[in-house]
């Protein structure tokens, strides 16, 4: 845990934003307590991913917590993909502000840097391996 909790502290500068992936059957639990203190300021979107398995109107409600704390969340599949047609513009969303920066500076349409992040079967491999894909 150390040696994780080292990486994301010293690859966060490196970042525009962060992607954390949590189960939607249990959120909270699926959630690491110490992620919060860590990216601070930095743009962070939550991935309900094993949205299929979850109960819906308990998904919809973590949603609504999640944006009354300012968070970008999505309710997803990461291997059969719903809901990730939705992601690209969530992270256009999120980082807003970043891609403002980044067009003030005439560096319009610059690879947006994201890390992420959940603990182990939360789902990261499959969001990595069908993003890639498209």
């Amino acid at each position: 845990m150390a040696k994780t909790r080292r990486i994301i502290r010293d690859s966060l500068k490196l970042v525009d934003g962060v992607v954390e992936i949590v189960d939607a059957r249990i959120p909270y639990s699926s959630s690491n307590p110490e992620l919060g203190r860590m990216i601070k300021d930095k743009p962070r979107i939550i991935l309900l991913n094993k949205c299929d398995l979850a109960d819906p109107s308990a998904t919809k409600m973590w949603i609504d917590y999640y944006r009354s704390h300012n968070k970008f969340a999505l309710a997803v599949d990461c291997r059969s993909g719903k809901g990730l047609n939705l992601f690209s513009k969530t992270v256009s969303s999120a980082l807003s502000e970043v891609i403002k920066k980044n067009e003030q500076k005439g560096m319009q349409g610059k690879a947006l840097r994201l890390m992420v992040v959940g603990i182990p079967n939360t789902g990261k491999s499959s969001f990595i391996n069908r993003m890639a894909k498209n």
